[in-house]
């Protein structure tokens, strides 16, 4: 698929240099789950050196600063005996927040109906497969594949939104297909959003298996083509240049780039690793994203705001021209980007190319000008 002739704007995605539109809280590495993919390798008891209730209250203070979303993430959020206590400061400080539970008996059908009751504004599920079989070998812990059909059920019993969330390595990407059948069938509603998270290899996950960049250019077709149809909304993480894909698919069908422009950036275009994105770990460290483990510093010595906003890491992350090999030749990087978190973890260099894309850049002399 050629490049588009019509000539992109010099920044076509958004710079979210003031305030990330997505905080990640990693509030415990505890969890019972044994994941093969598990970026914080996940142990069964929390640290004794995780962020305290008023390091965490703090934390959200400074996130409705911002006027950002909290995800409350882990291992296991539930793992921690002031969750809720928590949530409910949150809600008092009016902070839009959601949280991400693993799926063991931590779950359970009373406290997805006290997410709904304390204001969460989504629940994030993992389902990597569409049998038992395929997710449970994946989550390394039998029944697990049954415990998120029930919190499925649970969700919509009390009409909270769910995201489901699936790891997408050459062991599950076979089973997509399946997997979206079986989501239609049961799962939509409450499944507002199906994430296809491109594996990064860092903590467990760098036993996995990776799919090439040309299998992942045939994902990017069968996702557009399956998305054009979907009773909810599919996207991808840790792979933006499917925006890349998206964008020439788009004014191959006659789109105007205009348009295509706007509805991009409706859609969150430009948000990546340190752009829109930042995460807090249990023990306060920030990074620019939970893949991506460059330390910009601690939230208990530095407010999370400064770092995210001041950090010459993160400065330089939302410099797409200052991005190297292929990807700093690309015409789409402003709209790609590519995964900076893939990029560090296979070569060690967070602005070298994303080894996971395929396309080779339309070199051309300049670029038009224009407003993001």
């Amino acid at each position: 698929m050629s490049s588009p002739a019509q000539r992109l704007p010099a920044h076509p995605g958004q710079i979210f240099a003031d305030a990330p539109r997505n905080v990640y809280w990693e509030v415990t590495i505890a969890c019972d789950l044994a994941c093969k993919h598990c970026r914080a390798e996940a142990v069964a008891m929390r640290h004794p050196k995780e962020l305290t209730t008023e390091d965490g209250k703090a934390l959200l203070h400074d996130v409705k600063d911002m006027g950002s979303i909290l995800i409350l993430t882990g291992g296991d959020p539930m793992k921690r005996q002031d969750l809720f206590e928590l949530i409910d400061h949150g809600r008092s400080i009016h902070l839009p927040m959601a949280i991400t539970p693993s799926t063991t008996p931590t779950l359970a059908r009373e406290l997805v109906g006290r997410f709904k009751d304390a204001g969460l504004t989504a629940l994030g599920l993992s389902v990597d497969g569409p049998t038992a079989e395929v997710h449970d070998s994946f989550r390394g812990v039998a029944g697990t594949f049954e415990h998120s059909m029930e919190a499925l059920a649970w969700a919509r019993e009390v009409d909270i939104p769910v995201q489901v969330n699936t790891t997408v390595t050459t062991e599950t990407l076979p089973h997509l297909p399946a997997l979206y059948r079986l989501l239609c069938e049961r799962a939509a509603p409450p499944v507002r959003r199906w994430s296809l998270f491109l594996l990064v290899p860092v903590g467990r996950g760098i036993t996995l298996g990776i799919p090439s960049a040309d299998a992942v250019e045939k994902l990017f077709e069968w996702v557009y083509d399956t998305a054009a149809r979907a009773p909810f909304h599919i996207g991808t993480v840790e792979a933006p240049h499917y925006r890349r894909y998206w964008f020439q698919r788009e004014l191959a069908a006659g789109v105007p780039l205009e348009a295509v422009l706007a509805k991009g950036r409706r859609m969150g275009l430009g948000v990546r690793d340190g752009n829109g994105v930042v995460f807090v770990s249990h023990l306060g460290e920030v990074t620019p994203a939970g893949f991506l483990p460059i330390v910009l510093g601690n939230v208990r010595e530095t407010k999370l705001s400064e770092l995210y906003r001041t950090s010459p890491k993160m400065l330089e992350l939302r410099d797409m021209d200052r991005l190297e090999g292929k990807c700093g030749l690309c015409e789409y990087r402003w709209v790609c980007g590519g995964s900076r978190a893939r990029a560090y973890g296979m070569t060690g260099n967070a602005m070298g190319s994303d080894p996971f894309c395929a396309y080779e850049p339309q070199v051309v002399d300049a670029v038009e000008t224009a407003p993001a």
